[in-house]
């Protein structure tokens, strides 16, 4: 299934491969349901916005214990110029919460800096960072969650998400995206959750409950970004978002992410998700 989520202006290479409003609304935190190699899975009757919440974003959406993923991820600036970064990410889940750590493998001026998030279920996650230039590794805390994640449109903050209970929701009137009936919702953010976004709109697949499309806005209600689920393929008898990609409303830029590779992996060691796992290669 190719431009699911239609975004008319989206630019960049395109690929055939072959969460949890933790990032955001099935949204996936896209480190998230793409980092996290996430797998969602059908459910079917007419639903409150609270349960079709709760559906897109219920944490058992990820049947596999671990798995070692290959993602490309494509910044596109004003006049076509593109940067690109690869990375491998590693992520388990483990006594219900999720845990991974990513490297960037190139190019050569992020290649070795690694990322770590550890989640703490109703807390806020603790996310680190490894700088090769620094030789050393530092907690991301604060209002720098707000700042933007090795220059993508994704911040530290979307890597986490948040539960769906951190908002209210309400249920608007259904829409179509292309062929797919979708729900559509629109989630007013507690100001407790201590996010930058005050709203998001949801448009979520009807037959899966997958998120096609999200548009954030800020606390002031300027839209700020929309994500737009672009290609899946189906693993393991769910589907994974294979493509996604991320759109500033506000300046001319935008993110594309690219799934290439997932490999199962069982039995990760501890020691493997540890700030001080982040300096060894």
């Amino acid at each position: 299934m190719s431009n699911v989520g239609q975004n008319p202006t989206a630019r960049g290479p395109r690929v055939h491969a072959g969460p949890t409003w933790r990032t955001w609304l099935g949204g996936y935190a896209l480190a998230f349901s793409l980092l996290s190699s996430g797998v969602v899975h059908a459910q079917g009757k007419e639903l409150t916005a609270q349960q079709i919440a709760d559906r897109a974003v219920r944490p058992d959406t990820n049947n596999w214990a671990g798995a070692k993923t290959r993602v490309r991820m494509v910044l596109s600036e004003e006049g076509g110029k593109t940067k690109e970064r690869s990375m491998e990410i590693v992520g388990r889940k483990k006594e219900g919460r999720y845990q991974s750590l990513v490297r960037f493998l190139g190019p050569t001026d992020v290649a070795g800096t690694a990322f770590l998030m550890l989640d703490k279920g109703n807390d806020e996650a603790e996310q680190y960072i490894y700088l090769p230039a620094l030789k050393r590794t530092r907690r991301i805390a604060g209002r720098e969650r707000d700042g933007s994640f090795m220059g993508s449109d994704f911040t530290y903050a979307d890597m986490q998400g948040m539960n769906s209970k951190d908002a209210t929701h309400k249920r608007l009137a259904d829409e179509k995206i292309g062929s797919d009936d979708c729900y559509v919702l629109e989630s007013t953010i507690n100001p407790k959750a201590g996010l930058a976004y005050g709203k998001t709109l949801t448009w979520i697949r009807k037959n899966d409950y997958v998120a096609l499309r999200t548009k954030f806005y800020y606390t002031a209600g300027k839209h700020a970004k929309t994500l737009y689920v672009r290609r899946m393929k189906t693993i393991e008898g769910g589907l994974v978002v294979t493509e996604a990609r991320m759109q500033h409303e506000l300046k001319p830029h935008a993110t594309e992410v690219f799934v290439d590779s997932i490999e199962k992996k069982e039995d990760l060691p501890d020691s493997q998700f540890t700030p001080a796992a982040l300096e060894h290669l």
